[in-house]
Parts: C-alpha cells; structure tokens; sequence
C-alpha cells in the first residue's frame, strides 16, 4: 500500500476516534479518549518520511473533527 493511501487511512480512522471521543458524557471520559487518540497520532506519524509533519496533520484532522461532532452534538453547527 502506498504512503498515501495509508496516511489518509489513518486520517479516517483517527478522525473516527476523535469523533467517537466527542460523543463521551463526561469531560474526563473525553479528555481520556481524545489524550489516547493524540498518542496514537503520534505513533502512527513514525510511519512516514516527516513524522513532525504527519503528526501535525493527523491531530490538526482529529480536532477538527471533535469540534465538529461536539458542535453538533450542542446544536451549534448550521451549514457544514
């Protein structure tokens, strides 16, 4: 499997976590989850030529998409 396809797997995949991670009840659940998914970007980011880089990406993706589950979960989102 080429590089990027895998990267954008792990995008997908990480994202999911994060999204899944929005939808906890309590903050602590959440900060646990979200804590577990930041490591687990950083460990898939070893994987690739830049690993700085590809971390900065997969958590860029993964809180964007809590902030996105989390505000619509709240109501918040209009026009996604």
């Amino acid at each position: 499997m080429s590089l990027m396809k895998r990267f954008g797997m792990d995008l997908g995949e990480l994202a999911e976590k994060a999204a899944g991670a929005a939808r906890l009840e309590s903050w602590d659940e959440q900060f646990d989850a979200l804590t577990a998914v930041f490591e687990e970007c950083g460990e898939r980011a070893n994987a690739y030529f830049d690993p700085h880089f590809a971390a900065r990406q997969l958590v860029r993706e993964c809180v964007t998409e809590f902030q996105t589950e989390r505000a619509l979960i709240k109501g918040e989102l209009i026009n996604v």
